[in-house]
């Protein structure tokens, strides 16, 4: 659900800058809803879920302060390797400065889940600059390789995203990572899969690195690795 708000607030925010379809935003409209009665259980009223929805909605506006969406849409169509130098010494540190617009939202979306619920937000949100830090190393070497087409699978990403992660059947029994049994360890182990899949036909395999970051401390956190002898930990 993490994923989901993240690319809603990265969508709404380019599509204040471009022509971009909607789809990215109802999918963020769609998880508020989804929140709505979890602040309602958590808190006994709905002040917690109208200032989530206030800040998420200021989320994207912070976002445009502190990003160059239009500028950066512009040079990542001309991205390559005798661009990408100036290219990351530019944006990195300003993906850096966005993740200020998160805490916010995060801090209402805290009152609003259960315990175990914010454990796997912890684990999301404390990885995310360090991600950021991967993706931008070298120059955002992670991203090339001699026959990567930058352009052609930069944009499919967020559908993969959202395309492996529908291998989750129940997304309520996902987050409660303490009663993991084998039916949810296993479908974690096909969204990793789907993933690497993904990530080979776009022939940019060491972008598992930056998964990994993410996928490796959740599973550790559940009850996976005693469930099967070669689940990836």
């Amino acid at each position: 659900m993490l994923l989901i708000l993240l690319i809603g607030f990265t969508s709404a925010t380019t599509a204040r800058n471009t022509n971009n379809s909607s789809e990215d935003h109802d999918d963020l409209s769609a998880f508020l809803d989804k929140v709505e009665p979890s602040c309602w259980r958590q808190t006994g009223s709905n002040k917690t879920y109208e200032k989530l929805l206030v800040k998420s909605i200021f989320a994207p506006l912070c976002i445009t302060s502190k990003l160059d969406v239009r500028s950066l849409s512009s040079d990542l169509k001309t991205l390559n390797e005798s661009t990408r130098t100036k290219f990351f010494a530019k944006y990195c540190p300003q993906m850096h400065n966005c993740l200020s617009c998160l805490e916010p939202v995060t801090a209402e979306l805290r009152k609003c889940f259960a315990p175990n619920e914010v454990e796997v937000l912890d684990i999301m949100i404390d990885r995310l600059s360090e991600g950021i830090n991967l993706a931008c190393m070298d120059n955002r070497q992670i991203f090339f390789t001699d026959d990567y087409n930058l352009n052609e699978c930069s944009d499919k990403y967020f559908n993969y995203a959202k395309k492996c992660t529908e291998k989750i059947s129940n997304f309520d029994e996902a987050i409660d990572l303490s009663n993991y049994g084998s039916k949810q360890c296993r479908e974690l182990v096909q969204v990793r899969e789907c993933f690497e899949q993904k990530m080979v036909e776009c022939k940019t395999p060491r972008l598992m690195d930056i998964f990994d970051l993410f996928y490796r401390p959740i599973m550790k956190a559940t009850p996976c690795k005693n469930v099967f002898d070669d689940i990836y930990v």
